[in-house]
Order: C-alpha cells, then sequence, then structure tokens
C-alpha cells in the first residue's frame, strides 16, 4: 500500500524532533557574547622594558606609555612656548634634589627619562604627554655648568616637536613637581627616573623599589 505524500512528511519531521532530543545528533553553540573557542583576554599586548641592574621588568605600554595611572593633568603651559612648542633653543641646567644634581628644564623642573625609549624613540603618548612633557627645543639645545654638551642630542617627539635627549635618553619633565629639584615621579611606574649629569638615573630600580618598602 502507498503511503500519503502528507503522512510522508508528518513521520519525516517527527523523527527529526526525536533524534535531536535523544542526543544523537548535537551542535555546540558558542557562549554567549562570545565566539566559540574564544579564550579570555590578557589586556594589551607589547614590549617590557629592559631590566636595569636587575630589576624586574615593567610593562611599559600601560596608560599610554606612562607605566602607570596619571592623575588628570591639564595641557602644560609654559612662557615663551607658541602653540605648546618653545621658539628658542632651551638650556638644560642642573638642579639640586633630595638625593643629589639631577638635569633641570630652565624653570628648574626636574627632567626624567623613561625605560624602554631609544635615542631616536619616545614610548610617551597622549595621556602620557600630559604627564610627562617632552623637554623640547627650538633648534640645537644649549648646556648651562655642570651639563656635558656633547651628551645633548634632539629627537621628533609624540607630539611633533624637537624634543631633547642626554646621553641617549629623551627627556621629560613631570607635571606633579611644583618646585625646583622636586622629583616627586622618581621611580613612577618602576620606569621613570630623574637623570644626573652623568646622563645615568638618579637611582636604579632596585633602590627605588626598596627605599618604597622602607
Amino acid at each position: 500500500m502507498t503511503m500519503p505524500r502528507r503522512a510522508i512528511i508528518a513521520l519525516a519531521i517527527t523523527s527529526a524532533v526525536g533524534l535531536a532530543g535523544c542526543g544523537t545528533h548535537s551542535s555546540t553553540l558558542p557562549p554567549e557574547g562570545g565566539s566559540l573557542g574564544a579564550k579570555p583576554g590578557v589586556g594589551a599586548g607589547g614590549t617590557n622594558a629592559p631590566a636595569l641592574n636587575g630589576s624586574s621588568q615593567t610593562n611599559i605600554n600601560a596608560y599610554d606609555g606612562a607605566g602607570f595611572a596619571t592623575p588628570a593633568f591639564p595641557p602644560t603651559t609654559i612662557a615663551g612656548y607658541l602653540n605648546g612648542l618653545p621658539l628658542a633653543p632651551a638650556t638644560i641646567k642642573v638642579e639640586e634634589s633630595p638625593d643629589g644634581p639631577v638635569l633641570a628644564s630652565p624653570q628648574g623642573k626636574t627632567l626624567y627619562m623613561r625605560l624602554g625609549d631609544t635615542p631616536t624613540h619616545s614610548g610617551c603618548y597622549a595621556t602620557c604627554l600630559l604627564a610627562f612633557p617632552p623637554m623640547l627645543t627650538n633648534g640645537a639645545p644649549q648646556a648651562s655648568g655642570g651639563i656635558l654638551a656633547g651628551y645633548l642630542g634632539v629627537l621628533t617627539s609624540a607630539n611633533k616637536g624637537e624634543q631633547i635627549s642626554y646621553a641617549g635618553h629623551p627627556l621629560y619633565t613631570y607635571s606633579g613637581d611644583t618646585t625646583p629639584g622636586q622629583i616627586s615621579a622618581e621611580g613612577a611606574g618602576g620606569i621613570w627616573f630623574a637623570v644626573t649629569p652623568a646622563g645615568t638615573p638618579l637611582k636604579t630600580p632596585a633602590k627605588t623599589a626598596a627605599s618604597n618598602a622602607g
């Protein structure tokens, strides 16, 4: 006896439902809000700061290169600048800090180096530049007493200005410093260090960690 066409279709639908319910055929759905097989994120990628005198490595790409959550500093205003850039060569000088002599801007603000920078590249950008404005010049930088003129150099800053370097370290001020010789960013993020006239960090990361622990 031949089964009617309508009965054949009904039987096929019933069989498919029964197979899905008994587990003979199954499909794996991606988790809600993700894709199948996706792994949890591990944060922003990037290189790490090189070890200095045996210190541990630090993520230098966090917070736009600052390495730590900086305060919300407004843009820096400096006399003699036009549209954020200087109109003349800048003179680097020496100021006395609580831990010894350090490089300073013409206004007396301590100058810092950033681990992970190179003589031709600064890794500080966006909000990092508000906390650590690059030490800029317009033309060849000048050296005052105690500064080794041969150590001075210039690179293109992330804000397109001429940033001064010293002994191969791009130089920055810190917006949180308010008086000459102040070093409130010393050791910040494990990557910021005031620079001595010899072109070395005022403190090594290891010494900074020990003083903070004490």
